[in-house]
């Protein structure tokens, strides 16, 4: 098992980090759609998630990409704390290259009050436009929001994807590259 604390990992990325610190005041009740309508995403980022999830297909497991984590913007080891900025803070991230295309993998956690809450986040963007976005979390008021898989298509034939149990533990998910499933 790879040991990812924040001691293994680097800070530096050559790309910058299309989510930014933006995240690391957000509250879990962004992600209800029905709550929020999805005021945490820009319009161009609203646009491009639905659009992507009308081309969802049954996708196969090819392999594990090889990717570096890197500690992300808005982590607390990198943004003190202040006012209305969530605790607990951790936000990695991974990026790599596909043929041409650019992959960018956000992995970030939270943690606040009033009343108590905590959620992961994993957004995946293709470049630099945000495809997909999950996210898990619960509250102290009893309601959870369930992450499902996250997935962007790459090319007609490529996809990278984190699997529905990409929120259980602590570290940032396994990406794979995955293939249309042909059937059997």
């Amino acid at each position: 098992m790879t040991d990812l604390s924040l001691s293994n990992l680097s800070v530096s990325d050559p790309a910058p980090c299309p989510l930014g610190t933006r995240w690391a005041a957000w509250k879990i009740y962004v992600f209800m759609r029905c709550a929020s309508g999805g005021t945490h995403l820009t319009p161009e980022e609203r646009t491009a998630v639905l659009r992507a999830r009308r081309r969802r297909l049954s996708w196969t497991p090819v392999s594990p990409l090889s990717v570096e984590w890197t500690v992300g913007p808005g982590d607390a080891t990198l943004l003190a704390g202040g006012e209305g900025l969530l605790s607990g803070r951790r936000h990695l991230h991974a990026s790599t290259r596909i043929g041409t295309r650019t992959i960018h993998v956000d992995w970030a956690t939270g943690t606040g009050g009033g009343p108590g809450f905590s959620y992961k986040l994993v957004r995946i963007y293709v470049d630099g436009v945000l495809v997909d976005e999950q996210a898990h979390g619960g509250c102290s008021l009893g309601f959870t929001l369930w992450g499902g898989p996250a997935l962007a298509v790459v090319r007609r034939a490529h996809a990278v994807g984190v699997a529905s149990d990409w929120f259980r533990g602590g570290q940032p998910p396994t990406v794979w590259l995955l293939r249309p499933d042909r059937g059997k």
